[in-house]
C-alpha cells in the first residue's frame, strides 16, 4: 500500500513539473525569450506532449529561438496533429494548402490540406471550418460544392469568424 501511495505522489509531482515547464515555456514566448522557450519545450515535445509539439512547431515556423524551418515545423505539427490537437491539424493543413510541405511523389497538397482541415473542423475549429469551406468553393483537393462550402463557412461564422461572416453577408446581397 505504501508503494502505491508513493507512486501516486511521484506521478502528481511529475505532472505538476510538466505543467510548470509548459507554462514557463509559454511565459518565455510571451516575453520573447525564445531560446528559453525552445529549451523548455524540446524535452516535453520529444516526450510526446502535443501542446509542446504545437508550440515548438510554431517556433520553428516563425524562426523564433531556432532557425526558421518549414521541414521542422511540419514534423512537429504532424506529431501534434496525429494526437488530435485541432490547432496543429489546422496549421498542418495550412502547410499543405500553401505549398510549404514536401509532398510524396503522387500526393495532392490540396487533398492533404482538406483532410487535415476536416479533422480540425469537425472538432469545432473555426479557422479550419472556414478554410475547408474555401477549398470546397474552389474545388482544391475536394470536389467543388457550393452547398458544402456554405455549410462549413456558416459553422465558422456561427463562432464569430470575421471572414466567414463577411463572405456570407457578401453572398446575401
Amino acid at each position: 500500500m505504501k508503494r502505491i501511495a508513493t507512486a501516486i505522489s511521484l506521478s502528481f509531482c511529475l505532472l505538476a513539473a510538466h505543467a510548470d515547464a509548459l507554462q514557463d515555456a509559454q511565459a518565455a514566448v510571451l516575453r520573447k525569450d525564445y531560446p528559453t522557450a525552445v529549451r523548455l519545450l524540446e524535452p516535453l515535445a520529444q516526450g510526446g506532449d502535443a501542446v509542446a509539439q504545437l508550440r515548438l512547431a510554431l517556433l520553428h515556423y516563425h524562426g523564433h529561438g531556432v532557425r526558421e524551418s518549414d521541414a521542422a515545423a511540419l514534423q512537429w505539427f504532424e506529431r501534434a496533429a496525429r494526437q488530435g490537437l485541432p490547432d496543429a491539424q489546422y496549421h498542418l493543413g495550412n502547410m499543405y494548402a500553401y505549398g510549404l510541405a514536401a509532398l510524396p511523389a503522387d500526393a495532392d497538397g490540396g487533398r492533404l490540406a482538406a483532410q487535415w482541415y476536416f479533422e480540425a473542423a469537425r472538432q469545432g475549429h473555426a479557422e479550419a471550418q472556414y478554410s475547408l469551406g474555401i477549398l470546397f468553393l474552389t474545388g482544391s483537393g475536394v470536389e467543388q460544392s457550393t452547398a458544402e462550402a456554405t455549410r462549413w463557412i456558416e459553422k465558422a461564422a456561427a463562432q464569430g469568424h470575421a471572414d466567414a461572416t463577411a463572405y456570407l453577408k457578401g453572398r446575401a446581397r
